[in-house]
């Protein structure tokens, strides 16, 4: 697993910018918590144990970060991944294996899209029919939130040779500069 050699140091400005996208997801949280405990405190639980199990397989991700132990971008994304790392793995900086890094980025996935999913399932079923609009309204939070992470946090991550996201930041911008270049000459 490379990395860049390059690590970013986050400004104040930057990490004050880093709490934005935190704000919708907070709501997101907060809104389908309660209204899912105010049916059923066993499922709010099980919606709450998808939050914490993404941090397990995080954390092993984590392990060879280069924030890991300083500033880190995640945790504004109410995420203690990074403190559950340096209590899995204890030295400073693992480099994690190629296989370790694809489990457990399959792992992330599994739990966080099984977390929305799960999430989004019962508040269709408890609250569409009475209350459309809360629904809408925490899907949108989710949906704002992604966007803010990709366009503030993926292009400073100094992680972001292996980061999936940050990955997928590097295309969308190679292409959107190749666009404002505009077409290539012909011959």
């Amino acid at each position: 697993m490379s990395q860049k050699n390059y690590v970013y140091k986050w400004s104040k400005k930057d990490r004050m910018l880093s709490l934005l996208p935190a704000v919708p997801l907070i709501a997101f949280y907060i809104g389908s918590t309660y209204l899912l405990a105010r049916n059923s405190i066993n499922i709010a639980g099980v919606f709450l144990l998808f939050w914490v199990a993404v941090n397990v397989p995080m954390a092993g991700i984590c392990a060879g970060c280069p924030y890991r132990g300083e500033y880190c971008p995640g945790l504004c994304q109410l995420y203690f991944a990074p403190f559950l790392s340096t209590v899995l793995y204890k030295r400073k900086k693992r480099e994690p294996g190629i296989h370790s890094f694809k489990i457990h980025l399959i792992l992330l996935g599994v739990f966080g899209i099984g977390g929305y999913i799960f999430g989004f399932y019962w508040l269709f079923r408890l609250y569409w029919q009475e209350h459309p609009l809360v629904v809408i309204g925490l899907l949108l939070f989710l949906l704002l939130h992604m966007p803010l992470s990709f366009f503030i946090l993926c292009p400073k991550c100094s992680y972001n040779d292996t980061c999936p996201m940050a990955n997928v930041h590097k295309v969308f911008k190679k292409v959107s500069n190749s666009e404002e270049d505009g077409p290539a000459p012909s011959d």
